[in-house]
């Protein structure tokens, strides 16, 4: 295929309105089913799916991020929500809508101050641990819908314990139901990848509801054609209780589009982490302002986009078209079965229940598996909380790191007549007295003449309080008679010393005793 000029990529191509439609029709029935996971009407998902994609074309920078519902903005939105305001209540749909500005708003912010690079400041360990979770919670949450059985309370897995227990209430139509959408997803995806087997299973499913008076479950019930319009009217007063969970929204939820954006990033073409921030941002302010609820990008529509032809971000607007056309069609709805939007959740959350990147850690690193493997665990036991299980996983990673770097490597041999110290390591507040104690230790035990020689090179970092520690050391070599030099240090560190030995012992005697005093909370 012959390869986009810069001028044609700012024109909408013939491929574009392909890849657009087809996007689309796949968008619909994914949009009702994530709006059902985080616990929404079925018709708010149709509002996201196209105010999302209409908003996000004018600033995206990568062709492939098509915005929209995904199944981890749901769950998250769920984990946010549920045990702060009552799901199913238009009190919780306000409280989505108002999460949905926030994270736009955090995320205009990031892009518009050109923090892009917070976009991977989560650790790969940390994000597979949680990926993964979350895609067991996804499954775990279609349980009982895929048994035709009502869902109590609100943890996810005690829903799917409770109607997995209770065989007498299931219903072998809605089990049918979601076997068979699964069957028609999984099955269209063999025989061509452009053919839209979620779209396929929701037309089915919905006629053999009409057609066997029910016979397949639950259904939505009454599906209103849902324009969007301005939805001002939000409860602003829990806008403090949602501020962490934005936050984690924001950056967790950018984390998908940026690895679609890198995955199909062209060629001789770059993408602008900034510039997504931006238009993720004005996706999720749209959805907010429109009374739905954040969204993100998803990697199989990314992929559908890419195959039926999709070259520029223009086939975002005809995303965005396609589905507002197919609104007027959301009463043709009230029979579809929920089992069937179940399957539809299901198949797109098997595509994220990867175990392999997250067991092939144990082979890298056993501390980094750790941390992934306490994230996965975290993500389960803490849930549906599972923005606070992430931030505990992050947690989990800051403190790991951090007693691995207060870990020294500390070698004393004897070379070219004098003795060596080599250190290998970060030095900082947390880990210069271990070289304060091995240094004097040494004093103490070769007490002979040969000189001494602290060798730095392999140390990574030195901070202000480790340059006191060290300034400290040459100052009681200098009163022991001890001939006494450090090497391996960087421009900044040699001039740091250079000013504490030109200022006198005592001087920095006294800023050592004083920054040790204060904790150590200096840093370089």
């Amino acid at each position: 295929m012959t390869k986009p000029t810069p001028a044609a990529r700012r024109r909408l191509q013939p491929g574009d309105v392909v890849a657009g439609i087809t996007v689309g029709l796949v968008l619909i029935p994914q949009s009702l089913a994530y709006a059902e996971l985080a616990g929404l009407p079925a018709h708010l998902g149709l509002v996201a799916a196209v105010v999302a994609p209409l908003a996000a074309v004018w600033f995206a920078s990568s062709p492939s991020i098509q915005a929209g519902p995904t199944a981890m903005s749901a769950v998250l939105v769920f984990g946010v929500l549920a045990t702060q305001v009552p799901p199913g209540t238009p009190a919780y749909a306000g409280a989505a809508a108002l999460l949905a500005l926030m994270v736009g708003m955090v995320r205009l912010a990031l892009g518009l101050l050109h923090g892009g690079s917070l976009a991977f400041v989560l650790s790969q360990p940390v994000l597979r641990g949680f990926t993964l979770g979350a895609a067991v919670l996804i499954v775990a949450s279609q349980v009982p819908a895929a048994l035709g059985v009502t869902p109590f309370g609100l943890s996810l897995l005690g829903r799917a314990s409770q109607a997995l227990t209770t065989p007498a209430t299931w219903s072998a139509g809605a089990f049918l139901a979601t076997i068979g959408t699964l069957a028609i997803i999984l099955g269209a995806r063999q025989l061509h990848p452009l053919l839209p087997g979620a779209l396929v299973a929701v037309v089915l499913g919905t006629g053999l509801s009409v057609l066997t008076g029910g016979g397949l479950g639950p259904v939505l019930g009454g599906v209103e054609a849902a324009w969007p319009r301005l939805e001002l009217a939000l409860p602003w007063q829990l806008a403090p209780q949602l501020l962490v969970g934005a936050l984690v929204i924001a950056l967790v939820g950018f984390a998908e589009p940026v690895a679609v954006a890198r995955r199909f990033v062209q060629a001789n073409r770059r993408w602008d982490p900034n510039r997504e921030l931006v238009s993720q941002g004005v996706a999720n302010i749209a959805a907010g302002l429109s009374g739905a609820f954040p969204v993100g990008a998803s990697f199989s529509r990314a992929a559908l986009h890419r195959l039926a032809g999709g070259r520029t971000r223009w086939s975002g607007m005809v995303t965005g078209l396609t589905a507002l056309g197919l609104v007027a069609l959301a009463p043709l709805l009230a029979n579809l079965p929920r089992a069937v939007l179940a399957g539809v959740v299901i198949a797109a959350a098997s595509e994220l229940i990867r175990v392999q990147p997250v067991a092939s850690l144990w082979r890298l690193g056993r501390t980094q598996a750790t941390i992934a493997w306490t994230t996965l665990a975290l993500t389960l036991l803490l849930e549906p909380r599972v923005d606070q299980a992430l931030l505990a996983g992050v947690a989990v990673a800051v403190l790991v790191h951090l007693l691995r770097e207060t870990r020294l490597t500390i070698e004393h041999v004897r070379e070219g007549g004098r003795h060596l110290v080599k250190v290998e390591g970060v030095l900082w507040f947390a880990s210069a007295t271990q070289v304060e104690d091995a240094v004097r230790g040494l004093w103490n035990r070769h007490r002979d003449e040969l000189p001494w020689r602290l060798d730095l090179t392999r140390v990574g970092h030195v901070d202000l309080d480790a340059v006191l520690v060290l300034a400290g050391l040459q100052d009681q070599a200098a009163a022991m008679g001890l001939t006494f030099d450090i090497v391996g240090t960087n421009a900044r560190t040699r001039g740091r010393l250079r000013r504490l030995a030109a200022s006198g012992p005592r001087a920095s005697e006294a800023e050592a005793g004083g920054a040790s005093e204060a904790g150590g909370a200096s840093g370089g």
